[in-house]
């Protein structure tokens, strides 16, 4: 670029110059000519040598007029740097036959181009320092976001991340190429992410794993410890140990029963986990909530079981909501027997997406569940200590519930202090242990409204 800036003032300086001169030597020309024309314009009448030179010769104008025995009138003609026209006039008459000259000195047509050359080379000069100071700024300024891409990129390389191009317009291909950059800049920390994610979901998983199967070992160790006892008993009594040996042949079959149960909560904790398969259908909560109560009322004849709110109706797996039910209101069961009560409370509201979802609560009259363990009861084989003493369940009841209920879109949450009041009989309310909530998208709902208690019917 500087190269060709270069050449191109230098040819605007040479033919500035020949531009110059041609018109400097035809406007010379004529003067000349105009001069020789006034000269045999004079020669023709009666005039003096002298006075003809006098006449003629202006400013750089000069005439000499040379007389036939050699004498010069007039200006002498230099041998230099002259333009002139030179006539021989019929002076006869006048003149005696002089040479007339009429000639113009070239020192101003030089002087002149002597400036205007030195004023191009200047002019030129400054041209060239200007062009490239300017250059060099515009240089640099249009490389400046190449270096701050170069930064950044390499600080990418060493490890930081959230960084972008940021090219101040996508208008040029500068702007455009840095736009796409960030595009792939953000796919590949997206990738990344997930990436990240994804392996600290699995170490997450396989250490879960590793302490679900730990666990889920120890607590298999007391049925079975429970049964080789039982049996290695039965083994060793005398044959005349009725009474005995009916107590022992009890203590087994209820280890037995206790092993079978917590099996059977592992291998279904293991399907909701695999991703439980769905056999939709549309199913009444009221329903539901009815043969609960029912079954509850021949496990716990004292416990009081109450159903009141709407009939709801939900397309979902029979086998999987039944279980998400029984597992909380066997809980209840344990913790509010033999003589507390139980409510289920069905209603409707709309979640954050404005989707309209039935929900069911399962209250009971128990001591409730400490803020800080309110989310921790849902993990694998929890058993707070506080009803560690008072309750038989596997500790695999409300994992089980909530994977089932998320399975079909919806959740089983605890819910601390709920707005639900229960009642008893006289209109007083009463107090509220536990409450937690299952939440499902609703399909449709009835006019039909139940509370009930015990065996009613909705």
């Amino acid at each position: 670029m500087f190269v060709v800036l270069v050449l191109t003032m230098l040819g605007v300086g040479v033919v500035t110059d020949a531009v110059f001169m041609n018109r400097q030597i035809s406007d010379m020309e004529t003067r000349l000519s105009e001069a020789s024309a006034r000269a045999q314009t004079l020669a023709k009448g009666q005039i003096e040598p002298g006075e003809l030179a006098q006449q003629v010769q202006r400013g750089n104008m000069h005439v000499s007029v040379k007389m036939p025995d050699g004498t010069i009138i007039g200006s002498v003609a230099p041998q230099e740097r002259i333009r002139y026209v030179r006539e021989v006039l019929d002076t006869s008459r006048n003149l005696h036959g002089a040479e007339v000259t009429v000639w113009e000195s070239t020192d101003s047509v030089v002087n002149a181009r002597r400036s205007l050359d030195t004023s191009l080379l200047l002019v030129g000069l400054l041209g060239i320092v200007g062009a490239s100071l300017l250059t060099v700024v515009i240089t640099d300024v249009a490389l400046k976001p190449l270096e701050v891409m170069a930064d950044r990129a390499n600080r990418i390389t060493e490890g930081e991340r959230g960084i972008r191009m940021a090219a101040p317009s996508e208008t040029t291909e500068l702007g455009r190429t840095a736009a796409a950059i960030d595009e792939m800049l953000d796919e590949l920390e997206g990738a990344e992410i997930r990436a990240r994610a994804a392996e600290a979901q699995a170490r997450a998983s396989a250490e879960q794993m590793q302490v679900f199967l730990s666990d889920a070992a120890h607590e298999l160790k007391t049925p079975m410890a429970g049964i080789q006892a039982a049996a290695e008993s039965l083994i060793q009594l005398p044959e005349d140990a009725d009474e005995e040996r009916e107590q022992l042949a009890f203590l087994l079959g209820r280890e037995a029963s206790r092993g079978g149960h917590l099996v059977n909560s592992l291998l279904e904790a293991a399907r909701v986990d695999a991703g439980p398969k769905l056999n939709l259908e549309l199913l009444d909560l009221g329903d539901l909530a009815l043969a609960e109560q029912r079954r509850l009322a021949l496990v716990h004849p004292r416990l009081e079981v109450m159903v009141q709110g709407e009939n709801l109706l939900v397309m979902a797996d029979r086998q999987g909501i039944t279980s998400v039910l029984r597992n909380l209101v066997d809980n209840a069961g344990r913790v509010s027997a033999p003589e507390g009560w139980i409510l289920m409370a069905l209603s409707t509201r709309r979640d954050q997406n404005l989707v309209e979802m039935a929900v069911l609560r399962v209250i009971d009259s128990g001591q409730g569940i400490p803020a800080e363990d309110q989310e921790r009861v849902f993990d694998r084989l929890v058993r707070l200590s506080s009803t560690a003493t008072t309750t038989k369940g596997s500790g695999l009841g409300l994992p089980i519930a909530r994977g089932y209920a998320r399975a079909h879109g919806g959740d089983v949450v605890y819910v601390d202090q709920p707005d639900t009041e229960v009642v008893d009989e006289a209109g007083r309310a009463r107090r509220i242990g536990a409450c937690f909530e299952v939440t499902l998208p609703l399909a449709r709902k009835t006019a039909a409204v139940c509370s009930v208690h015990q065996s009613a019917t909705v």
